[in-house]
């Protein structure tokens, strides 16, 4: 049986209109469960892959993500299972896209999802494309730095639920790396 020890999340917001989030979740594994399905191969390895894939989307489906104030549906599109570093450390990994309409100005991320307790120690880092953070509402320990964020909870941090994260995005950006202008 694997127990989760740590997440780390990372979303990448594109210009092009989507946000690349991309979630790892790292696992004790004394029974090495993991690193037989790895070696095995075959059915067994994509049955529990797809499994993975299907829970994630599942629990994905039970938020409610508003970009811009518009109600934007994030999907799964792949999962992964690796061992990092010796057969009783795995991993799961899951790769997701959030689509969303970028504007020239000030662009809104929300998260609405149940209220918990966090079971671990989990990251998240938010980078830009272009343009800057404005203002980050989530749990946990925020760090900014222009384009750049970084978001630290502590296992046993109260989390209510919501979320929000705030970017500005200038004409520039859009010229810059589109090549065209945008409204």
């Amino acid at each position: 049986m694997v127990v989760p020890v740590y997440g780390e999340g990372f979303f990448h917001v594109s210009l092009s209109g989507v946000i690349w989030y991309t979630i790892v979740f790292d696992y004790r594994d004394p029974g090495r469960s993991y690193w037989g399905l790895l070696r095995s191969g075959g059915l067994l390895l994509e049955a529990e892959v797809e499994r993975l894939r299907f829970e994630m989307q599942r629990l994905m489906d039970e938020e409610r993500i508003v970009v811009n104030g518009s109600d934007v549906r994030a999907v799964v599109v792949n999962a992964s299972i690796s061992v990092r570093g010796y057969p009783g450390r795995s991993s799961a990994i899951f790769f997701i896209t959030i689509p969303f309409r970028p504007r020239v100005g000030f662009n809104v991320y929300e998260n609405f999802y149940g209220a918990t307790r966090a079971d671990y120690d989990y990251t998240v880092f938010w980078v830009l494309e272009c343009g800057d953070f404005v203002r980050i509402e989530s749990p946990g320990d925020v760090y900014v730095s222009g384009g750049f964020a970084v978001i630290r909870v502590k296992k046993g941090t109260s989390i209510p639920g919501y979320e929000s994260v705030v970017f500005n995005i200038p004409e520039s950006c859009f010229t810059r790396i589109l090549g065209c202008q945008h409204s």
